[in-house]
This record gives C-alpha cells, structure tokens and sequence, in this order.
C-alpha cells in the first residue's frame, strides 16, 4: 500500500470519529432505531458525540501539542498518549451520562460506554506497550455490529461485511506506515471488539 493512502486511511478512519460513524450506520441500516428516535432526540445524540469524542478531544491534543507535550495528533511515541487517552476516556463517560439523560435506546450510550472501557484499557496497557488505537476504533464498531446481531437480532450482515473489509484495509496501513507490529494490530482489534460485544451482552 502507497504512504500517501495509508496517511489518508488513517485520518479517514482516526478513532475519535469511529463514534459517530457508528451511530451513523445505526441510524441508516437500522429502521428500528430510525423510528424509535425522534428528530430532536437524534439531533442531541449526534451533537454530544461529535462534542465529546471529536471537538474536544481534537482541543486537547491541539493544547498539548502547543505546550510540547506531544509532537503530533498522531502521537507516534507511546508515552506521549497516556494523558490523551485518559482525557478522551473522561470524555467519553460524560457522554454517556449525558446519553443516558436522554432516555435512548440502550445500544447508544452502551456503545459510548464500550468505547470509554477500552480506552481505559489502552491507556493501561500503553505504559508497557504500544497498542494500535486505530484497531480498537474499527474493533468496536464491528463488536458492536456482531453484538445486535446475536443479542438483538438486529440484521446489520451489510455493515459488518463492510467494515471488515474496511478492517483489514486500515490494518494494512498502519503497518505500511510503521505505526504498529501485527501483534499491535491484532490486540487493539480485539480490544475493541471484547469491550463493545460483552457489554452489549449485559
């Protein structure tokens, strides 16, 4: 794979937006969750998950790399992300209070809450070794899929189809550009698969 489409990859498919793309594939693939959400409920939604997981996250990475606490938004040395994950995991169970304050469907804030539990875990486990991020972004999103289609039936067989398509293209450019070890790889899609698929079990 060229560096140039592999850099492109990895933007397109930068975990802080894996949040709302899933929610967004919910919302299109799903007619039950399209009619059980109201416009305003909807537009709420959307507006706490780009707030929590896109706009205030970039704000902090911007600020840190201001102060020279991290090079770049791809905080390529791994003791440059422990401060941006906890944030981003703080961040995230905010979200998922404010989501719960809305009386949604459970998958929502779950999924919210997925993506808090296996930031955590990744910050944890980025004191000894660097786990690829990425994965754990597209990892969720598919256990999410896998976990309404085994607990609530829901036929999402298009969008998982899709996105391990769209897996394995972002697994190949993270080891074209260096970022990771294919043991990195797999561990962080894992990661994200376990969290959002067993607490959607719960």
């Amino acid at each position: 794979m060229s560096r140039p489409f592999a850099q492109f990859l990895s933007i397109l498919l930068h975990p802080v937006l894996m949040p709302t793309y899933a929610i967004w594939f919910l919302f299109h693939h799903s007619s039950y969750f399209s009619y059980t959400v109201s416009p305003p409920e909807r537009d709420a939604l959307y507006m706490i998950v780009l707030l929590n997981t896109l706009v205030l996250p970039t704000i902090v990475s911007y600020i840190l790399i201001r102060r020279g606490w991290i090079r770049s938004f791809e905080m390529e040395k791994r003791e440059e992300r422990v401060i941006p994950f906890l944030t981003n995991a703080a961040l995230l169970l905010i979200a998922y209070y404010l989501m719960r304050k809305l009386m949604l469907p459970q998958v929502f804030p779950l999924l919210i809450l997925g993506a808090a539990v296996a930031v955590t875990f990744a910050a944890i486990i980025n004191f000894k070794w660097k786990i690829s991020i990425h994965m754990i972004g597209i990892g969720g999103i598919i256990g999410t899929f896998f976990g309404l289609s085994t607990f609530l039936l829901v036929d999402v067989r298009i969008p998982i189809l899709f996105c391990l398509l769209v897996a394995g293209l972002l697994g190949t450019a993270r080891l074209s550009l260096g970022a990771h070890t294919p043991m990195q790889i797999y561990a962080g899609f894992l990661v994200g698969f376990l969290c959002e698929f067993l607490l959607l079990s719960i």
